[in-house]
Parts: C-alpha cells; sequence; structure tokens
C-alpha cells in the first residue's frame, strides 16, 4: 500500500512539472519568431539584437558597433513568470556604485504580431513593443512619457542569416 501511495505521488508530482514546463514553454513560443540576429543602420553606427532561444527563455543582448568599436547596450529575456509572458531589461551597469535593478515589463497586449510589455511605474520607457512585419523584417519600439511629454523610439531590423 505505501508502494502505491509513494507511486501516486510520485506521478502528481512530475505530471505537475510537466504542466509548468510545457505552460511556460508555450508562454515564450509565441514570440520565438525574434530567435535570432536582427540589424538596423543608423547612420554610422550598426544597432544589433540578438535573441537566442534557451527552451523556456529567450535571452537578449543589443549592441552598437560604430567602425572598429563595439559596445554593448543591454542584456534582456522573455520568460514566463506566474503564467504571463515578460520581457525583462537588464542594464550594463557602469561602475560598482551603479546600483540599477532589473526592470520587468509585463505583456500586456498581443495582436497582429504585436507584442505590447508594459511598466507604467518605470520612468522611461513604459513600453516596449515588438511587431512581426514579416519573416526578414521586425519593427520595435520603446515609448512613454519623459520629462512630461511622450517620447517613441523606433528600430526597424532586418533579420540577418548567418
Amino acid at each position: 500500500m505505501i508502494k502505491k501511495i509513494t507511486y501516486l505521488i510520485v506521478a502528481i508530482i512530475l505530471s505537475g512539472t510537466t504542466y509548468c514546463v510545457a505552460q511556460n514553454g508555450g508562454c515564450v513560443e509565441k514570440i520565438s519568431w525574434l530567435s535570432g540576429t536582427w540589424k538596423m543602420q543608423n547612420n554610422e553606427t550598426v544597432i544589433v539584437e540578438e535573441w537566442t532561444d534557451k527552451g523556456s527563455t529567450l535571452a537578449g543582448k543589443s549592441y552598437e558597433v560604430k567602425g572598429k568599436d563595439t559596445a554593448i547596450s543591454e542584456t534582456s529575456s522573455m520568460s514566463c513568470i506566474a503564467g504571463k509572458l515578460v520581457f525583462t531589461f537588464f542594464p550594463v551597469l557602469k561602475d560598482a556604485g551603479d546600483d540599477r535593478k532589473p526592470v520587468n515589463f509585463v505583456l500586456i497586449s498581443e495582436d497582429n504580431n504585436t507584442f505590447i510589455f508594459e511598466n507604467k511605474s518605470h520612468d522611461f520607457p513604459q513600453r516596449v513593443v515588438y511587431q512581426k512585419l514579416n519573416d526578414h523584417e521586425c519593427h520595435a519600439w520603446i515609448e512613454g512619457e519623459e520629462d512630461g511629454e511622450v517620447t517613441k523610439i523606433d528600430f526597424f531590423y532586418k533579420k540577418v542569416n548567418l
């Protein structure tokens, strides 16, 4: 009898784990089209976003290339937290005294291949948006209120086949 109860408990635990993993993977799966390398030319600077599919998380990094100089501008991720898709921005810390923390933006809308993440309490931006135009083009932007004015910064990326 104890053996049967032990098997039953193990089966319940394993089925719950499988459900959570499937639920998390499905949460990120809807934006997995973002995986890969995306580039945008901005005058003499090339802005690059790279997204790597880690299963239940998309790991991202952005950097700028100007001439022979490359500088990482941010790292980020998209993952499922409490059943919701969350974009997390990890600031690049400038020195040991820089105590900025990661900032989460929760998916509030997904319509017509447009994914809107929002954090109304963040200074700027309050929204991060990714829009799939087609398999090779993505329009991303950040927007929100800054110094009393609504500001929007656009990024028009093309996918790079490596």
